[in-house]
């Protein structure tokens, strides 16, 4: 049955037009809200891409990343004698960093003075927040993530710096941010903004530890909500949690949302502002038209220009193409919920393949040498599944894909969300 799914899904898009072999070259965070605080702790991330290195001896040096988001300026001293350094992205963790996550080795070596780990944060780092509210973390042996307050904001060059003597994942996250299941929604659509808190753990007795857990807010630390500009409207009242109706429109346009918070930060920099009771926060949505399909992969971001949705013996069928991309998934079924990465012959299961600098990725890949069959972590999910003939369908992805060349395995991060008209 999937074969004659697939043969008519081609034969689908061939009549829609929408094959894009010619035309192509080519947090959102999510926290949890409502849960009791307890401290956060994951499993380690999976490696990503290819690791920087460098043999780095007594002189000291300097090893970064090839964009300089992260780099390491091991001073003269620091090691006895030549010592490879390697740093390396991992797949994000929304239960605590921004977006981006990095795995600095060697682990366990005896530094004889702390190097310095600088961040060059973007906006997507500050997305639903401030820099100033913006903190290194790193991820401990045992699983826990852990605040580091003692370091260096510099605004105009928009870095963070951090004095380390020790090495494992390493990233930065807010202290507090407004929450957003998406940063882009359709024209009309509702959905949840939460104002929330990354903090020490309350229950935690070793002093600057800083051990982190997610914090609810109460009504009374909520000062005011309200639309700084771009217009919809709010409704909730003074609570962390409130909804968020975007404008009727049919062109991208942006909108910001301002909350105003107090007493919610147990410890920050006190060369920082917002040590007064009071914090503002803010975050800016893009507001998009009635259908759109917008996806990162490989740390760009793309908008599709052609896209189409079909059902087809039960089977949704999706795919989308920019100028130096293309995605497309394969669920089967349509009901709402996760359909996560696997085998289709396996109940609510998907495929999915996307495309970086001329390079398919897919959910799934055989290894070489054992013919053992891999599937990347990752999941397509509806929220709604509208009527054939142009019924709306919404949703999201994310997960990881891998490519596999020589034997070789690449990976790539892939997020995205969609709202379209059924064409089937």
């Amino acid at each position: 049955m999937i074969m004659n799914t697939q043969k008519r899904f081609i034969k689908f898009f061939l009549l829609a037009g929408l094959i894009v072999l010619g035309i192509s070259c080519k947090k959102s965070d999510t926290h949890t809200p409502g849960k009791p605080a307890e401290p956060i702790r994951t499993p380690p991330g999976q490696v990503m891409g290819t690791p920087t290195k460098a043999t780095i001896g007594a002189g000291g040096g300097v090893i970064a990343m090839p964009d300089q988001y992260i780099s390491l300026q091991v001073p003269a001293g620091a090691v006895d004698a030549d010592t490879e350094f390697s740093i390396q992205e991992v797949t994000p963790n929304a239960a605590v960093s921004t977006g981006r996550l990095f795995r600095i080795l060697p682990e366990g070596i005896n530094l004889k003075k702390p190097v310095e780990i600088t961040f060059r944060y973007t906006d997507a780092d500050i997305a639903g927040s401030s820099e100033d509210y913006l903190y290194p973390c790193y991820q401990s042996s045992d699983g826990l993530w852990h605040k580091v307050m003692d370091c260096t904001l510099d605004k105009a060059n928009k870095t963070i710096k951090v004095a380390a003597t020790h090495f494992s994942d390493w990233g930065v996250f807010r202290d507090i941010a407004i929450h957003s299941p998406k940063a882009e929604i359709g024209a009309n659509e509702e959905i949840d903004l939460e104002a929330f808190v990354l903090d020490e753990y309350t229950e935690n007795d070793k002093q600057g530890d800083g051990v982190l857990a997610p914090s609810s807010l109460k009504p009374e630390q909520i000062v005011e909500w309200k639309i700084v500009y771009g217009g919809g409207t709010i409704s909730g009242g003074k609570n962390p949690k409130i909804k968020y109706k975007a404008p009727d429109t049919n062109q991208k346009t942006e909108v910001m949302i301002e909350v105003t918070v107090k007493n919610v930060v147990k410890r920050s920099d006190p060369k920082r502002p917002g040590n007064g009771g009071l914090m503002i926060v803010r975050r800016t949505l893009t507001i998009l038209p009635e259908e759109y399909v917008t996806w990162t992969i490989g740390g760009k971001k793309y908008t599709g220009m052609f896209f189409a949705l079909g059902v087809f013996d039960g089977h949704a069928i999706f795919t989308a193409t920019a100028v130096e991309s293309e995605i497309a998934f394969h669920t089967n079924g349509t009901k709402l919920g996760k359909y996560s990465f696997g085998k289709l012959d396996d109940p609510k299961k998907s495929t999915f393949s996307g495309t970086d600098n001329l390079v398919t990725y897919r959910s799934d890949y055989t290894e070489c040498d054992t013919y053992k069959h891999v599937i990347g972590e990752g999941a397509v999910v509806f929220e709604t599944f509208g009527e054939s003939g142009g019924g709306i369908v919404q949703g999201t992805f994310e997960g990881t894909l891998y490519n596999i060349k020589n034997c070789d395995v690449t990976a790539r991060h892939v997020v995205g969300t969609f709202r379209v008209r059924r064409t089937y």
